[in-house]
């Protein structure tokens, strides 16, 4: 008859088994003893170990011990492999054997930090003696090193009256001749170390408990002090015999395993407030009885998308732990997965799209912006050129610093300037970090672009033109691997007029947009992937006058800024994805500034100072993220997410210089203050020649088969015509430049 039980559970493991709630889908297992029976398991952050407590200790050991394993691949069971005798904690606390961690261990805890270890124990099954109930706890000098670890401090006796009566859970029934039905099974501590909860085993008359406990100290298990408004007196319909019990990072729900025949299974549980046992919701329970016949221990991966649990002598006498794929996070019942909102990377994500929409609408309108102030800083030249260098801080303690040089050119074709049309190019590269939030990771941004343009003057010495931008905007999310690569093109027409004389100016902007998105969330070693595109519309309007005053010119100004971007919906692939609707993103920017200029030039040369205070409200910062999980589409989600901040103040200090050769240098250093969020800084140098009548510049780009750069020099010297013409292919992988110098004279 065993052999015949032991060929079913054979059968029932070599195919592919879907839990009766398509939440769970059992993936695997793994042996890891021999009767010692698996009592308890915890994996560190990035699930490369595993430690497993076993309840006995074996013949030739005086001590239970907790065993480390290593997994070649993240939270992937199959590929784990005991790393020793060298790499154990010995369960010493120097007691006797009736009241330390000897025999009857039970569930495994670590602080979030690894540098605490903490095991239970449970009274004896064999006999009737109480006060032997306890958890205790370790210190490790390393995080996760458990073979440093020495002995602290432990609990008093928690199966005793005082401790276990006068709660929410109920008094305790059974005499002292019955302790073995009162015993510690399971228990959990909060992320703070202020909270201890502990799971008692019932039977018959005594039902199963979970009592909660302060701590006045964290993690110090001697200054604990009873719940009495709170703790649960557990079901028996849903909770028999439990082994072992974990709750979710954020103490809204927790789970328990059930180890009596015929009803194994994990209950879950939900709490109305973290880690508070006073109020709480039996959510269900997934019945396992059909693939772990002797359940005791559980764990989770980091991000909840796996559930392990433990067993004992389920095939041939060897103990495995048993390895879940879930929905979602931290879910196992149909139709209460959790928001994204838990989780800080898929928040970081979800974020991330957000502010890579605006800011590329205000790349776009700053490229077009800056080209109007350089044309309006030198009015009175029709040849112009000149050379950037763009510095973009983020976040200046880890921006690095970097620089793209790029060109502004025109060519001279007829004497009317009016008919004359400017071509003109920039490149920009900003990298930066933006901080983790209560519900984001933090976020390396690395975005770069090249900007094209051509325009040309109007009546009433205005001007108008057209910029096309290509970006790349890469942002990596987390530090698990999570990215959002963005493509982006962007078309921007603008102008700028005179309002009622020279000195009084309206710049207007408007264009349009596509972007393209490769989207990687990467969760418990899982990736799941999608792709994204999106179209904007955006525009700008700013006034501005110039008011003179000697060598002084203040310029007060005002702008607004305006954008809608609409991000098309999207579905992941992999484990736990979700699918999106389509989102909304809008752009409303209002922004007040006085600017001043100080000419400080000579005869020689030309050397300006200027200065510019700004307050900028941002508007429109929400943007309605609407989804649903795709295994499980009984319930959709909306979260309202939010990216930067209302006020905002933005200073700028700057100088230009300008040599008799016509050799010029700007330079601007501009800081921007969210004052909720944080700051960035910006520094913009310029560098280039502003030339004379009698030397022209021409800028052109070749695109047929490759994108060749072209600039062409010439100066007139006498009756010689002196000429340098350099070209470069931007799109070869080698150095490919070409250049020559000729000199000629028309006889």
């Amino acid at each position: 008859m065993k052999n015949i039980k032991w060929i079913l559970v054979t059968l029932l493991l070599s195919i592919p088994i879907k839990a009766v709630a398509k939440n769970v889908t059992f993936k695997q297992l793994a042996s890891v003893e021999t009767g010692a029976v698996v009592q308890g398991a915890h994996f560190n952050d990035d699930g490369k170990k595993l430690f497993i407590v076993y309840r006995n200790k074996t013949v030739d050991e005086t001590f239970v011990e907790v065993r480390e394993f290593s997994l070649s691949k993240a939270f992937d069971v199959s590929t784990l492999s005991d790393n020793g005798d060298a790499e154990v904690c010995v369960l010493n606390d120097g007691s006797s054997d009736s009241l330390g961690p000897i025999n009857s261990v039970f569930d495994i805890e670590f602080s979030n930090d690894g540098l605490k270890l903490f095991v239970g124990r449970g009274a004896s099954t064999s006999n009737n003696r109480e006060h032997q109930d306890k958890v205790f706890r370790f210190d490790l000098t390393s995080p996760y090193d458990v073979s440093t670890c020495t002995f602290a401090n432990n609990t008093s006796e928690l199966d005793s009256e005082d401790n276990t009566n006068g709660t929410l859970a109920g008094n305790r029934t059974v005499s002292n001749t019955g302790m073995q039905h009162n015993r510690l099974q399971g228990f959990e501590l909060s992320n703070d170390g202020k909270k201890l909860f502990t799971l008692f085993h019932g039977q018959g008359s005594e039902k199963p408990r979970l009592i909660e406990y302060d701590l006045s100290t964290a993690f110090d298990l001697s200054t604990m002090s009873k719940v009495t408004t709170a703790g649960i007196a557990l079901d028996e319909t849903a909770v028999t015999n439990p082994m072992g019990m974990r709750f979710s990072p954020d103490g809204k729900r927790f789970w328990i395993t059930s180890h009596t025949n015929n009803s194994e299974n994990v209950a879950q549980f939900s709490l109305d407030r973290a880690f508070d046992t006073s109020s709480f919701n039996e959510d269900g329970n997934y019945d396992i009885q059909s693939i772990v016949t002797e359940p005791r221990g559980i764990a989770f991966s980091k991000n909840g998308l796996k559930m392990y649990v433990g067993s004992d002598a389920d095939q041939g006498g060897e103990d495995q732990i048993y390895e879940f794929d879930l929905a979602c996070p931290f879910n196992i019942i149909s139709g209460k997965c959790p928001p994204i909102t838990e989780n800080k990377d898929r928040s970081g994500i979800a974020e991330a799209q957000i502010e890579m929409a605006k800011r590329t609408i205000e790349y776009s309108t700053d490229s077009a912006l800056n080209r109007l102030k350089w044309i309006r800083r030198n009015k009175e030249r029709q040849n112009l050129t000149n050379h950037n260098i763009n510095f973009d801080f983020l976040n200046p303690k880890i921006a690095k610093f970097t620089k793209k040089i790029s060109s502004l050119n025109t060519k001279e074709k007829k004497t009317d300037n009016k008919q004359d049309i400017f071509y003109w190019s920039e490149g920009a590269i900003a990298v930066g970090k933006v901080g983790d939030t209560s519900i984001s990771s933090a976020k390396n941004i690395d975005t770069n672009s090249i900007t094209f343009g051509a325009d040309k003057f109007t009546k009433n010495n205005g001007i108008k033109g057209f910029a096309f931008r290509l970006g790349k905007d890469d942002v990596d999310v987390g530090s698990a691997g999570s990215n959002l690569d963005t493509d982006t093109f962007n078309l921007t027409y603008y102008s700028t007029s005179q309002i009622d004389d020279d000195t009084k100016l309206l710049d207007t902007i408007f264009g349009f947009g596509r972007l393209n998105s490769d989207i990687l969330t990467v969760i418990d070693g899982q990736n799941l992937s999608a792709d994204r595109s999106g179209n904007q519309l955006y525009g700008a309007f700013k006034i501005k006058d110039e008011i003179k005053n000697g060598k002084f010119t203040l310029v007060p100004s005002g702008q607004f800024d305006f954008g809608h971007t609409i991000l098309s919906a999207y579905k992941e692939t992999g484990l736990g994805a979700i699918k999106s609707e389509d989102q909304h993103v809008r752009t409303r920017k209002l922004r007040t500034a006085m600017a001043m200029i100080q000419d400080l030039s000579k005869d020689n040369y030309t050397f300006k100072t200027h200065s510019k205070l700004e307050y900028l409200a941002d508007l429109e910062r929400t943007s309605n993220f609407k989804y649903t999980y795709l295994s499980d589409e009984s319930l959709n989600y909306a979260e309202n997410l939010n990216a930067g901040a209302l006020h905002n103040l933005n200073g700028e200090i700057g100088l230009d210089f300008v040599m008799p050769n016509s050799f010029s240098l700007f330079l601007i250093y501009e800081r921007k203050q969210a004052l909720e969020e944080g700051y960035t800084d910006k520094i913009h140098v310029a560098l280039g020649y502003l030339p004379n009548k009698n030397t022209n510049y021409a800028f052109t780009v070749d695109a047929k088969d490759n994108l060749r750069s072209k600039v062409l020099v010439r100066r007139k010297i006498g009756d010689y015509k002196l000429s340098f013409d350099h070209s470069h292919d931007f799109l070869s992988e080698e150095e490919n430049y070409l250049s020559s110098i000729n000199l000629g004279r028309d006889f």
